[in-house]
């Protein structure tokens, strides 16, 4: 037990040193496209790392970190015109805000089941649910704040691509509670399996 445990944190760390690593490089290029994402990567190398640190706390599974990274990864790569785009037909907003749910999804249940214990399966799942939604509204408030004090642009702070139409809140809390659902579907199918 104690030899998965240490294979677990060193997979975490070195998880950590290539996103950072990662992160860096792109704020690079970011600042010399002039780009807005500049402050995102910001906020990205500071959520892995907060993530990182509260790991043990949250029972942090090292390939839900790695999830979280590469969803944090995707979201990055709207300084590339991504969000202007429609993988299979659908917008690249609703994409990140679905794998943003599954993600968030997958690292919270896991929270709640591994920390408590006297909380059934249906209420862990409930209030799975209901953080993943609590989170997403946090972010929709927070964006919105920075597009009134900031203006257009691209990147979380600003009105981007993807944040054009009026019924962008709504639908990207939507996504995100699909995605969590999907996420919650994923955690039982590999529990039971």
């Amino acid at each position: 037990m104690t030899k998965i445990v240490l294979k677990n944190v060193a997979i975490e760390k070195l998880i950590l040193l290539f996103a950072v690593l990662l992160f860096v490089g792109l704020e690079f290029s970011a600042i010399n496209m002039d780009s807005h994402y500049k402050y995102d990567l910001i906020m990205c190398i500071f959520l892995t790392i907060a993530l990182f640190l509260v790991r043990k706390a949250l029972h942090l599974y090292w390939f839900h970190y790695l999830l979280f990274n590469v969803f944090l990864v995707f979201h990055s790569l709207g300084m590339y015109q991504y969000y202007d785009r429609y993988p299979l037909g659908i917008e690249y907003d609703y994409w990140i805000h679905g794998f943003f749910g599954i993600v968030s999804s997958l690292i919270i249940m896991r929270a709640f089941v591994f920390s408590s214990e006297n909380l059934g399966l249906r209420t862990c799942m409930l209030l799975t649910i209901v953080f993943v939604l609590g989170i997403s509204a946090a972010h929709e408030i927070y964006e919105f704040a920075g597009a009134m004090l900031l203006g257009e642009g691209e990147g979380v702070l600003f009105i981007g691509a993807g944040d054009l139409d009026e019924w962008d809140t709504q639908k990207d809390m939507l996504n995100n509670l699909i995605g969590s659902i999907m996420g919650l579907f994923a955690y039982f199918i590999r529990r039971s399996v």
